[in-house]
């Protein structure tokens, strides 16, 4: 991870991204604010059984992110078109091992790949 102008980045390593530990993130009315690139844990509002992720917040044009979530009991569910997120189909991750990788284009998030 790198600092430029204040705001940490994830740095490229060899054509990859050095993605680190993931950053735990919670929901609050739809919306997650990350703090630019990298791997975010995403965990429901007030532990619920399931939550809509609408918006997220804090990228710049060209910022990629990773999703996954912080317990196997609390299920996520990515809303397309309804806040910045725009993968063509509403988007369940149910297990910490589920992935999704997203790249802001400036206005949306867009599915840069997934393993749902």
């Amino acid at each position: 991870m790198l600092i430029i102008n204040g705001v940490l980045r994830s740095e490229e390593v060899g054509g990859g991204t050095e993605w680190g530990d993931p950053s735990p993130v919670t929901i609050s009315g739809g919306v997650i604010s990350v703090l630019g690139p990298g791997w975010y844990e995403v965990d429901t509002e007030a532990s619920a059984v399931s939550d809509d992720l609408d918006t997220i917040n804090g990228l710049q044009k060209g910022d990629e992110i990773m999703l996954s979530i912080a317990n196997n009991g609390r299920v996520v569910v990515l809303k397309n078109g309804t806040g910045n997120i725009s993968i063509g189909v509403d988007t369940t991750l149910n297990a910490t091992t589920d992935r999704m990788r997203l790249q802001y284009d400036g206005v949306n998030l867009v599915e840069a790949s997934s393993r749902p």
